[in-house]
């Protein structure tokens, strides 16, 4: 085989690599595009959502966070106080008589 059957037996090979590389850019461009599509129309659903909402997130957040503290206080507190008697159940103190 000469020099000039070996370059012509690589032009299929490189014109198939050229083709693949289109292909794989231009499939690039189009996620990238379809990914900013996504974004915006999640984007516009959630701030549909929002403006429907009778409270802001901002202040839900706000009032969990409250209760969430509450509730802590209350924990410790409870397990600072030592153990709870509820009415039904005495303690082992209380049932020997002591």
């Amino acid at each position: 085989m000469n020099n000039t059957q070996a370059v012509e037996s690589r032009k299929p090979v490189r014109r198939l690599l050229v083709a693949a590389a289109v292909l794989e850019a231009t499939a690039g461009v189009l996620a990238c595009a379809g990914l900013v599509l996504c974004t915006v129309a999640v984007t516009a659903l959630t701030r549909q959502r929002v403006a429907r909402m009778e409270t802001p997130p901002s202040e839900l957040a706000r009032q969990r966070w409250n209760r969430a503290r509450a509730a802590t206080s209350a924990g410790m507190e409870a397990w600072r106080g030592g153990p709870l008697i509820s009415d039904g159940v005495r303690s082992r103190t209380e049932k020997a008589g002591l």
